[in-house]
This record gives structure tokens, sequence and C-alpha cells, in this order.
């Protein structure tokens, strides 16, 4: 899905609707709103899985003129202008990419002119070719979408607007296609995507290269790419192409490669080799294991061609890498030391305000218990676990929920947090991470999406500071939370500190407009 995104940028379009339905808040936390991309992002939620035909009839109001349809599940390398162009120039109500492949996908018949006349029969005569599930679609066409009821494209849409006599015409793909039907769709996709991003500007737009490889990391010699902080063994052998993704340690002797694809914080100890392989995440090779042509998840072991798949029982053949994705002893000090600076510059004012709540209703600190959470790589039942703090701040309201003497001007000016920097400085929380929240909070985080939050520390400030609205909701809260811990670096960290103040002042823009809404609300 990425892939496609980067494609259409690259085409200038900007404007994208997601349809969601499976993996929605998987896919929403890791995109976000698609600035990353240079692009803007508008969700579509199916309530009920409606089919490809049926979600574009959900999202009808948005599509008001031409649009394009690619598939998130696959990749198609097309020409988007050439595409667009031809369905403009043709006067089509639909343009259908097609593959001349017969392996996978619905078979089609065009005529001398590319026009699609039927689908194609067994034996029969003509130029057949794939549908490859890439189209562009005049608006009109959702007319002959039922309402509210699934409804495919390729297996009902397209023969009811053959019935119609709609004028459909094909596109013949001159790129790439992987429908990734299967596990070796996907390996040879991974090989397809580092051979062309090895032969670089050579490579030829072809069915057996992508135009757009974007490979991740720093490409240390031809074919090969490394993440950031990994441990490699001098002894390595690298058989390019090869990626190594971050936070990865690498023994002595191992052999990686060719088409190795390992992902982040993965433990690959002495003599271990791995060959035409991917191994996922947080997974742990042991010493002298040897993979080819697997898919490697933990102890999961799938054979690409067969597909057939074992679980490993020996932790010390394959296994679950427990890590801290909260960062290292260092970061840690460092954030202590900055939260530190920052306190002794703002204690004056805390030691002001503290004295006025005393001196107004004599109680000075409200230490309420918010929930942290994160894996401990120390834990000795190998199972996650909720650890609770106090997290200190002014106190601002009373038991009933009514605001004390200076509590609303605090909560305004957002004062009532600075005590939250000596949490910082005790290690219980970073300067930048995920929210803190209530333990009464953690009954509703229960979806798995949900959870990736718990894989790294609450922070004092995070993106659901910097780009959430005052007040915003818990689902929203953990949207921002889950987007963070996916797409966390140092640079995202540096530039959110850096956010924080202009938010603060976005925040006091803000503040006036959400109480008066809360007030009518009430």
């Amino acid at each position: 899905m990425e892939y496609v995104v980067e494609l259409l940028a690259r085409h200038g379009i900007k404007r994208i609707i997601v349809s969601l339905h499976h993996h929605a808040h998987n896919i929403e936390a890791y995109f976000g709103n698609g600035q990353r991309w240079g692009v803007s992002f508008e969700y579509v939620l199916q309530r009920d899985p409606l089919g490809t035909a049926g979600a574009l009839k959900w999202a009808k109001p948005l599509l008001t003129e031409t649009f394009l349809v690619l598939p998130a599940d696959a990749l198609v390398d097309v020409d988007v202008d050439a595409l667009l162009a031809q369905h403009s120039m043709r006067q089509s109500e639909a343009t259908i990419v097609v593959h001349p492949s017969k392996e996978d996908g619905r078979q089609l018949l065009l005529d001398e002119n590319n026009r699609i006349v039927a689908f194609a029969e067994p034996m029969c005569e003509g130029d057949q070719v794939t549908d490859t599930g890439a189209y562009v679609l005049e608006p009109s066409i959702l007319d002959f979408v039922p309402e509210r009821v699934p409804y495919d494209l390729s297996q009902q849409l397209i023969p009811a607007l053959l019935e119609s006599n709609v004028l459909l015409h094909g596109f013949a793909l001159q790129g790439y296609w992987n429908p990734l039907c299967s596990f070796e769709d996907h390996q040879l996709l991974q090989q397809v995507c580092l051979s062309s991003a090895q032969q670089g500007s050579t490579a030829q737009n072809s069915d057996a290269t992508v135009r757009y490889p974007s490979i991740g990391g720093r490409q240390i010699a031809s074919g090969i790419w490394v993440g950031s902080n990994n441990v490699i063994h001098p002894s390595v052998q690298l058989a390019a192409p090869v990626y190594i993704g971050e936070n990865c340690r690498v023994g002595r002797d191992v052999d990686l490669g060719p088409d190795a694809v390992i992902g982040t914080n993965v433990i690959v100890d002495d003599g271990a080799t791995i060959q035409q392989s991917t191994v996922m995440e947080r997974t742990y090779v042991g010493q002298y294991v040897h993979i080819k042509d697997r898919f490697v998840n933990k102890n999961l072991v799938v054979d690409v061609n067969s597909e057939e798949y074992v679980k490993i029982t020996d932790d010390f053949l394959l296994g679950e890498v427990q890590v801290n994705l909260a960062g290292n002893r260092l970061h840690q000090g460092f954030d202590s030391l900055l939260a530190f600076i920052l306190f002794v510059l703002t204690l004056p004012l805390t030691l002001l305000i503290a004295l006025i709540l005393r001196l107004g209703n004599g109680r000075a600190l409200d230490q309420a218990p918010r929930i942290h959470s994160r894996p401990d790589i120390h834990r000795h039942d190998h199972e996650s676990e909720i650890g609770t703090f106090n997290l200190l701040r002014f106190h601002t309201r009373n038991a009933d929920g009514t605001y004390t003497s200076y509590g609303r001007i605090l909560e305004r000016w957002e004062l009532h947090r600075l005590p939250e920097l000596w949490n910082v400085v005790k290690g219980e929380i970073m300067l930048v991470g995920v929210k803190p929240l209530e333990p009464d909070a953690v009954t509703e985080i229960t979806e798995p999406w949900q959870q990736k939050r718990f894989e790294y520390s609450a922070g004092f400030t995070g993106l659901w500071y910097t780009q959430a609205a005052p007040g915003s909701s818990l689902d929203e809260t953990l949207v921002s939370d889950a987007y963070y811990v996916a797409t966390r670096t140092w640079r995202t960290d540096l530039r959110i500190f850096f956010l924080t103040p202009i938010s603060w002042f976005k925040h006091r823009a803000g503040y006036q407009e959400y109480q008066l809404s809360t007030t009518l609300e009430t």
C-alpha cells in the first residue's frame, strides 16, 4: 500500500481516499493524514465488508469526478499519466488495467480496438488478458452498484457493465504486476524491488522491475541496505541483494543473502545462514540455523513454495526477541538531564503557583495515578506487565468535577502540567512518548493495534499533543499513539519536541472553542 501511495504522489495525485474495513486501525495508525508522503488522506470506514465495488458506492459522495482505483493488497506499477490520458482520449466510462499473464485474476477478451467485449471462456479465440484490479472509472459507473450490499468490481460490476453495453477499454500494463496471492509472490516481489533498487537508473520498466523501488536504510555497498543502530560482526558474509532493518545484531560467521530480508530488532546468532528468505521483526535465529526459501516470524516457519508451516518449540533455534523499544539508558539519561534543566528554569513559576494554591485552597499537588506500560526485557514470565506511577499535576478540580479557585486558569494555560517534568527527571516518563492514561482507560484498549502504544514509554509531549486538538477522544489518542510507535525515530522525537511550544500556542487558541462545545453538549 505504501508503494501505491508513493506512486500516486510521484504522478501529482495528492488526494487519496482510503476505504477501510480489514485492519482499519492498523492502516490509519501507520499512514495518519498522509503528510509524510506529501498527500492528503480521507478515510471511509465500512461498518460491514462491502466488497471492492460496494466500498466505492459507500464513498460515492466523495467521488464526483473521474477517479482512479488501485488495490492496496497488490502491486500494479502502472504509468498513471498514460492511463489517464488513454481513458480521456477514448472517452471510456471505465478503463481496466490488464496484464497478459493468465495465471491469476479474471480473464477478459479484447477486440482490435482494445475494447473489452466479454469475459474469456476456455479455448475461446481472441486477445485474452487479466484484470489486475486497477481501474479508471467515471462517477456514473456507481449507478450500477446496489446500495449497502457486498458487491465485487471484477466479478459483478464488470459483467453488469458489459450487459449494459457500457464503453469499457483495456489499458495494457507495461510495468510490473504482482497480485500477492501467496508467500511465493511475496518473496518474488521483494526480490524484484531489491534487484530494481540495485540496478538503479539502469533498470528497465518491465515485468521484472519496478520503477520506483523505495528501500529504507543506508546502502553500504551495491545491493546491500542496512538500517540504523545495528551491530554486525566483521566476519559476516553479505551476498547482494540483502536488506537488514534497524536495531539488529548479526553474529560471527553469519551468511546473509542473496535475497535475504531481515526485519527490525532481529538477532542472528553465530554461524547462521539465511538465503532467499524473509525474517520478520523481533525474531531470534539461533546458532548455525540454516534458513532458505522460508518466511520466518518468531517461531513460525513457512515454506515459501509449498506454504506448509511448522512452529519451533526450541527457543535456542527460533524465538522472539524481547526488546525495549523505549530506548537505552543513554536516551533516558539524556531525557532526564534535559527535563531537569527545564524543571529548574520553570521552578520559580512552579513555586509561585504552588504557593498561590496553598494559600487559596490548602492543596498544591494532585498525585493522580496514570497508566504507564511498556515491554520489560527483564521479566521472567515473558508476559507484558502494566506498571503504574503517580503523574504529578497541580490540583485543578474538586471531587465533583468543578474547578478549584484557580483551576480553570491553570488548565487553560496548561500550567497544571509543569510538575510532570519531575516525572521525566525520575525516569518514569520520557520527554516525547505516548500519552499517559488513567488506569480505567486500559479496559478499553483491547485491539492489537491499540496495544501497540504499550511498546513505548509515556511522554510529557508527543504526537498526541502536537497533532490532536484539546479534548480529543480516547480513540483519536490511540490512533496518534499507534502511529507514533510505528514510525518513531530520534528525528521525529526531535521534531515533536520543537513543535510542542507551537502546539501550546495553538491549544490556547482552541481552548475557548473546546470549552464552548463542551458546555453546549452538557
